[in-house]
């Protein structure tokens, strides 16, 4: 007979809720604070997974932007250095008629 009863505590308790009947009793007023804090600790909870997932994704975005600019920079670099190397340098400047000077001097200093 105990079994009955609480199937029907059960489906009452059920049916209270699904009504709305919980919401007019004593003890409703007594568990609101604490509903109420449940549910801003959940919002809380759903703003932090929320603001990981964009940080997460900032990064990996910064991530592939900044493999982009290290291969560009290694590029840039070598360009650079083969552009300035001493013969290529002879070669562009003797368009303009500059010559490489063959004559070396050594400055000796007092001291």
């Amino acid at each position: 007979m105990k079994r009955t009863r609480s199937k029907r505590s059960g489906r009452t308790t059920i049916m209270n809720i699904l009504g709305g009947n919980f919401l007019t009793r004593e003890d409703f007023t007594k568990l609101f604070p604490f509903l109420v804090y449940v549910t801003l600790l959940l919002m809380a909870l759903i703003t932090n997974a929320y603001i990981a997932e964009s940080a997460s994704r900032s990064i990996k975005r910064n991530t592939g932007i900044l493999r982009d600019l290290r291969v560009e920079h290694i590029y840039v670099k070598s360009a650079f250095t083969k552009e300035s190397t001493q013969t290529v340098l002879i070669d562009k400047l003797a368009a303009d008629g500059v010559k490489e000077s063959l004559e070396t001097r050594v400055i000796k200093t007092n001291e």
